[in-house]
C-alpha cells in the first residue's frame, strides 16, 4: 500500500488530471475491422460522445501519438467522428499522447466569450465618437 501512495505521489498532478478524464483509445481495441457499429461500440467512443453531448458546447480534444502512423490513425478517428455527425470545428487535434499505442479523447468545457474583450473592444451602437 505504502508503494502504491508513493508512486501515486511522483506521478505529475495534471497527469494525474489527465488519466481522470481521459477516455483512452488502444491500438488493440482500434485493431479491428472497421464500420459504423464496430466503431460506435468501442468504450472509450461510446463514453467520450456521452460526456461530450451531455456538455454542451463542449469541444472533443483529440490527444494523439507523433509519427506519420499516429498521424494516420488520428486522421482516420477524425473522419469516422466526421461522417458519424460531430463537427470538424467541435474536434482539437493534438500530437502527444502519454503512450505511443494509445489515442487520448478528452471533453474540453465550451469557449466562453466572457473575459477575452476588452472594454476598448466592445462593439459600440449608433454614431459614438471613437477615441485612439
Amino acid at each position: 500500500m505504502k508503494k502504491l501512495l508513493f508512486g501515486l505521489l511522483l506521478v505529475p498532478a495534471g497527469m494525474v488530471q489527465a488519466l481522470e478524464t481521459s477516455h483512452i483509445l488502444t491500438a488493440e481495441q482500434w485493431a479491428v475491422p472497421r464500420n459504423v457499429e464496430s466503431i460506435i461500440q468501442m468504450p472509450a467512443l461510446a463514453s467520450a460522445m456521452a460526456e461530450l453531448q451531455a456538455t454542451p458546447g463542449g469541444r472533443l480534444l483529440i490527444r494523439y501519438p507523433g509519427g506519420d502512423a499516429g498521424t494516420l490513425w488520428m486522421t482516420e478517428l477524425h473522419s469516422w467522428l466526421v461522417s458519424l455527425g460531430l463537427s470538424s470545428a467541435d474536434m482539437e487535434r493534438v500530437p502527444g499522447s502519454a503512450n505511443s499505442q494509445v489515442i487520448e479523447l478528452e471533453v474540453l468545457p465550451p469557449i466562453t466569450r466572457s473575459g477575452l474583450l476588452s472594454n476598448k473592444h466592445t462593439p459600440r451602437s449608433g454614431n459614438q465618437e471613437v477615441t485612439r
